[in-house]
């Protein structure tokens, strides 16, 4: 709710900023928006799924943000050449907003959360009786609330409120909590130096080179990226709980490794086109909507929160640090060269998943809490 607020405030912000100081005050704002979506969105999710559908669920967020960028990208092509046709692109996001707000009232506190703020037991099934609707057993029920109980180490008060448990960063240290930690953060990390924003940001020129007619607008490349996005990310989604988690993330780091030695190695236009495709379709379907899928599952209840919070922050950090280093490093080893360099970083990555990252599909988060122990 307060990410939707901070969205609503920040487009407002932008939309009728009179100088340049008041829109960075409003993309400001409307980032602090993202930061607290980016934390908030993968726990909830994670904790109030079901485990046969929880790695389609968190994966949807991904395609939904791949389409909520298309959408910007088809706004911007509809209103770029419009005299203010900036200030419409930014104010059309505030109702959207508004509809988030909304419809937080409509959902239950996590019934995790709750249980680690002692909460009665009654209270629990209630919030899980509404996640899961008329049609779920009171048995069923009953047995999730037990395993969440079992999970979280003793069962909650029958009645009132208790001390909440939620543990602090420096609980994190700990060594049941630094693995999950250090894979999440290791996952935020990775899916930035690979490349993503960068690569990207060659994606008109290397359109150009081939003939492509589209690629003589960069809003008109930007919008047949972000369909093919879309797409990709929805094949993910709907594979997730049917492969794992592992062999998306190995199979598509491993496809993005190849595509950016092509494209560091060749000059030919369509074949660069063709892997810049490959690098972008194998990104949807590993780093993209896996990472943050794996860091809304691998963290124990008591530090799920900070963990999060350091997670999102590395992700933000290392694609800011990318951003601010990428057009000294492209001045020093050229475009092509830094196309290897970002591959060499992926057969790192590849290395790291492999050694390191478990598979956590159709397991229970108490029982993916279970395997740090």
């Amino acid at each position: 709710m307060l990410a939707a607020c901070l969205y609503f405030a920040g487009t407002i912000v932008e939309g009728e900023a009179s100088s340049y100081a008041l829109l960075l005050v409003g993309r400001l704002m409307y980032g602090l928006g993202i930061g607290f979506a980016m934390h908030g969105a993968p726990a909830y999710i994670a904790e109030t799924s079901p485990q046969d559908v929880r790695g389609l669920l968190i994966s949807l967020k991904e395609v939904l943000i791949v389409l909520g960028i298309l959408l910007g990208y088809l706004a911007s092509f509809l209103f770029v050449s419009k005299i203010q046709g900036w200030r419409t692109i930014y104010l059309i996001a505030a109702p959207v907003a508004v509809v988030l707000f909304s419809g937080m009232f409509w959902l239950p506190a996590s019934p995790r959360w709750l249980l680690l703020r002692r909460q009665p037991r009654e209270a629990v099934l209630a919030s899980l009786r509404k996640l899961r609707g008329p049609g779920e057993q009171e048995e069923a029920l009953e047995l999730e609330v037990d395993l969440m109980v079992s999970g979280a180490g003793s069962a909650p008060p029958a009645e009132g409120k208790g001390q909440e448990r939620a543990a602090g960063f420096s609980a994190l240290l700990r060594k049941e909590n630094l693995r999950p930690l250090l894979i999440g953060m290791s996952l935020m990390v990775f899916q930035q130096i690979t490349g993503q924003p960068s690569v990207l940001y060659y994606a008109t020129k290397i359109f150009q080179d081939a003939g492509f007619a589209a690629a003589e607008s960069a809003t008109a490349v930007s919008v047949v990226l972000g369909i093919f996005k879309l797409l990709m990310t929805g094949i993910a989604v709907f594979t997730v709980d049917v492969y794992g988690r592992r062999p998306l993330l190995l199979t598509g780091v491993a496809g993005m490794a190849v595509s950016l030695f092509v494209l560091g190695a060749v000059k030919a236009p369509v074949l660069s086109v063709v892997a810049l495709l490959l690098y972008v379709g194998c990104y949807q379907v590993s780093f993209g909507p896996v990472s943050w899928l794996i860091v809304g599952e691998v963290f124990p209840l008591a530090v799920r929160s900070s963990a999060i919070a350091l997670a999102s922050f590395a992700n933000f950090g290392s694609n800011f640090l990318v951003s601010l280093v990428l057009p000294t490093v492209q001045s020093v080893l050229g475009a092509q060269n830094t196309y290897i360099a970002f591959g060499l970083i992926a057969v790192a990555a590849v290395t790291v998943i492999f050694a390191f990252v478990p598979e956590t599909k159709g397991k229970s988060l108490e029982e993916i809490e279970d395997m740090f122990k």
